[in-house]
């Protein structure tokens, strides 16, 4: 009589082989320069948003006699909005330089 972990010995197969992923991943990528130009642009903006936070500040406390500004903030809701409108531009810049990229490997493969 047969155990059952001699008939799982007898019955089972052997996996198939696959590529380890660290050898998928540390592949060296190529940016064309829609990639480049949206990740040098997003550093600018970068800096450009907090230039713009101390160029406009926020209003904190205000005369109530001459309805001016007696002390002001660094405005950082116009810097987020301005880091977030910059990274959706930028990204928007990235995936155009994405799809061009997937598009240039299609057309090498089919061009083989």
């Amino acid at each position: 009589m047969k155990d059952l972990f001699d008939e799982i010995d007898e019955e089972r197969k052997e996996l198939p082989k696959l590529k380890k992923i660290s050898k998928e991943v540390q592949k060296k990528r190529d940016y064309n320069f829609y990639q480049q130009l949206a990740v040098c642009l997003f550093i600018f903006l970068f800096v450009v948003g907090v230039i713009l936070g101390n160029l406009f500040p926020a209003c904190s406390e205000a005369s109530s006699m001459f309805n001016t500004c007696t002390r002001t903030e660094y405005n950082l809701s116009l810097t987020l909005l301005f880091w977030l409108a910059s990274f959706v531009f930028c990204s928007l810049i990235y995936g155009l330089g994405e799809v061009i990229s997937l598009l240039n490997k299609i057309a090498s493969n089919i061009n083989k």
